[in-house]
């Protein structure tokens, strides 16, 4: 009998020892699941976030293209940006020449007189179409900030700070201040 319980435990043993094996083995074969599922995970990440990485260096290197672009677009708005101007001031010095060429011994004064004339209001208009005031503050009260007071004189006709002469008109572009006016100042 205490052989036959010998055996008995043995046996006990053996399907414990069986149970724990193929337990393990079972085991074994699920973390192999997983880690064939955690792989092909990890491979799908790593192909996504190099497609990620290839999608964002193209998008880095279209902005450096485009700013690059730019630049140089910028730089050619600058450098031509005077063109429209120069083509408006072409005509202005046709008509300068023809001026000058006006025989001065047949006593043209009036028909240089207009010529000038003709001229100055042609560059009148270019300086307006190009967004150009032109400052002439006559009457006006001083302001230091578009006005520069060569002088002031004694006034019995003018307000203190007001302006009694503009020596050299002003000029501003869209509002900017170009050239202040050079004014004489009422004390």
């Amino acid at each position: 009998m205490a052989k036959d319980k010998i055996i008995d435990g043995d046996l006990d043993v053996k399907k414990q020892d069986d149970n724990q094996l193929q337990a393990a083995e079972t085991a074994h074969e699920d973390y192999k699941k997983l880690h064939e599922e955690l792989k092909e995970r990890l491979d799908e990440t790593e192909a996504k976030a190099a497609e990620y990485l290839d999608t964002l260096k193209r998008m880095q290197a279209e902005m450096e293209n485009y700013r690059k672009r730019m630049v140089k677009e910028q730089e050619q708005i600058v450098q031509y940006a005077s063109q429209t101007v120069i083509l408006e001031l072409l005509p202005v010095i046709d008509n300068l020449e023809r001026a000058i060429g006006i025989d001065r011994i047949e006593n043209e004064g009036t028909k240089l007189l207009e010529g000038v004339e003709l001229i100055y209001s042609q560059l009148q208009g270019i300086l307006e179409r190009e967004g150009v005031e032109v400052i002439d503050p006559t009457g006006k009260l001083f302001d230091p900030q578009r006005h520069e007071a060569v002088m002031q004189v004694e006034s019995d006709d003018h307000e203190e700070n007001t302006i009694v002469e503009v020596m050299q008109k002003g000029y501003a572009l869209k509002g900017r201040l170009l050239r202040p006016a050079t004014v004489t100042v009422a004390k």
